[in-house]
């Protein structure tokens, strides 16, 4: 179990590092759990920079949680990736608008 958290350590660190290197992302909006309060991610110019900024966020934010599931949610013109988070017997739902950087490769 400690081994496996260790491992997600080391590899929320690496995408950190990548985020890092590859823009200048900040985060704005919200608390993500609704698409109202959505967080957004600045900065991001393709999927490439935007999705592992959301694993960065998560590994910042919510470091104990295992992401169960991702799922694209539009509302509107917006576009989210809804991840659904588990930590211990807890489930919580994160929305992360994507809609400056969807679709860019």
């Amino acid at each position: 179990m400690i081994r496996k958290h260790l491992l997600g350590l080391v590899a929320a660190s690496l995408l950190v590092l990548s985020v890092a290197a590859h823009a200048e992302i900040t985060y704005a909006g919200g608390d993500g759990a609704t698409p109202a309060t959505a967080i957004i991610i600045e900065g991001a110019q393709r999927s490439s920079d935007g999705v592992p900024a959301e694993y960065a966020w998560l590994a910042q934010n919510r470091p104990l949680a295992q992401v169960q599931s991702q799922a694209l949610v539009q509302d509107g013109t917006r576009i989210f990736d809804l991840l659904t988070l588990q930590t211990g017997s807890q489930t919580e739902e994160i929305y992360f608008d994507i809609t400056a950087f969807f679709g860019n490769f």
